[in-house]
């Protein structure tokens, strides 16, 4: 009943993709096909004993969404003597980040409600992702927004791109060969790192890891530059009177930026630089799909779109137990292969961060006929390094140092801003 309530609230759980004449039709399901998809698995004795059951079984749920018929979303129940454990698989056309916070809210909402015997109730729908759709349609050739060619373009003129010094070669780039390796902070430096770290530059989280990572990728490679691709939600505030805070669907956005490293040997201008980096970015870097995909040709003749980075960055944010509802805790079984094995894996690297139960993870994913482990392994002990290194010397600082987007101004730049606090 909860998941019923779920498909009929939210859009995007009845949506289906089609192609037709050459191109992917995007479907909305009507409510009379709100139908749920849930299989249930009765298990002989505790979870921890049939893990490769559920593992197994979850493989296939995975594996069974068929993005021209539907359901997106999957879910199994694996009954156990010691408690039962509830898989949701939704395929990523159909949800990102942001939707699995909505979704997993409102889950904990319906189910309490339903249990007490009430009618659920959700909060008020935000815009639909349809209609957000047209709207950024008509919002990408749009003279505010085309003010942003100039920044990628100067992005584009100004990277120069080196290849990841690889330990071999391999034209074959299917998931199937991925490996990880990972690094945690402990629950203490992790509060520092989301807390009094930030003090001393008015910082942010990616101000702090792209840092280290800069300075741990110049210590593998070499080089003062490297171009990595940036995801974020996407859900920036472009479009006047739309709102998608509560929309699920698949709004990331992902956009190269520059690492660049020039001031490594000078780490509190090195950080400084990089979060006067970050801030220049338009729009959090939104704007930059929309240039792509969904500009007419001819608004963008200067644009290449040249920059290809190997890396992929994602800090996700914290990950909180569904504390509120008392009801549910994450799962520590297996949820089965996400990805098709046989699937292209798009960047050579992909390093993601989150917070959960109070300590940052970091992983890094990479492709094993490529890299050796060890070349992994020692990159991302170096990059644990630098974290450390910045960490420590953001908390030794005393004072606060503001920078120009401190103060709301663009155009100053670091060495400016300097200048005018020696003068006055």
């Amino acid at each position: 009943k909860t998941l019923q309530a779920l498909t009929e609230h939210h859009d995007a759980l009845r949506m289906v993709y089609r192609e037709e004449q050459g191109d992917v039709i995007q479907y909305n399901r009507g409510l009379n096909e709100a139908s749920v998809d849930m299989k249930v698995f009765k298990l002989n004795g505790p979870a921890i004993d049939n893990e490769e059951k559920i593992e197994r079984e979850a493989d296939h749920l995975q594996s069974s969404i068929v993005l021209e018929t539907g359901n997106l979303l999957k879910a199994g129940l694996f009954q156990a003597e010691d408690g039962d454990h509830l898989l949701l698989a939704v395929h990523h056309l159909a949800v990102d980040g942001v939707s699995w916070r909505i979704l997993l809210e409102d889950f904990a909402a319906v189910y309490t409600q339903l249990k007490q015997g009430n009618k659920p109730v959700l909060p008020q729908k935000t815009h639909s992702f349809a209609e957000y759709a047209e709207r950024l349609k008509e919002f990408a050739n749009t003279k505010a927004f085309l003010k942003e060619t100039d920044y990628w373009r100067q992005l584009e003129e100004n990277t120069i791109q080196t290849p990841l010094p690889k330990d071999r070669q391999s034209s074959d780039q299917r998931m199937k060969h991925t490996r990880t390796v990972q690094f945690s902070l402990t629950a203490e430096e992790t509060e520092k790192l989301t807390t009094k770290v930030h003090e001393a530059y008015h910082t942010e989280m990616n101000d702090i890891l792209l840092t280290a990572l800069g300075l741990a990728m110049k210590n593998w490679t070499g080089q003062d530059q490297v171009s990595v691709h940036l995801e974020g939600h996407g859900r920036e505030e472009i479009l006047e009177d739309i709102s998608i805070s509560r929309t699920v669907g698949w709004f990331t956005s992902m956009y190269p930026m520059v690492l660049n490293m020039k001031h490594a040997d000078d780490l509190a201008y090195q950080l400084k630089q990089m979060k006067e980096d970050i801030r220049h970015v338009p729009n959090k870097g939104v704007g930059y799909g929309i240039l792509r995909y969904l500009t007419a040709p001819e608004h963008k003749t200067e644009l290449e779109f040249s920059i290809q980075p190997e890396i992929s960055f994602n800090y996700l944010g914290q990950f909180n137990e569904m504390a509120d509802s008392g009801l549910f805790t994450r799962s520590s079984m297996p949820s089965g292969q996400s990805l098709s094995p046989e699937t292209e894996k798009p960047n050579a690297l992909d390093i993601v961060g989150y917070i959960e139960n109070g300590t940052l993870t970091m992983t890094l994913a990479y492709h094993s006929l490529e890299f050796h482990e060890r070349t992994i392994q020692a990159f991302s002990d170096s990059f644990k390094t630098h974290l450390l290194k910045v960490m420590e010397h953001c908390l030794a600082q005393d004072d606060t140092v503001l920078t120009p987007s401190d103060l709301g101004d663009d155009d100053l730049t670091l060495d400016e801003l300097d200048k005018l606090k020696e003068i006055f």
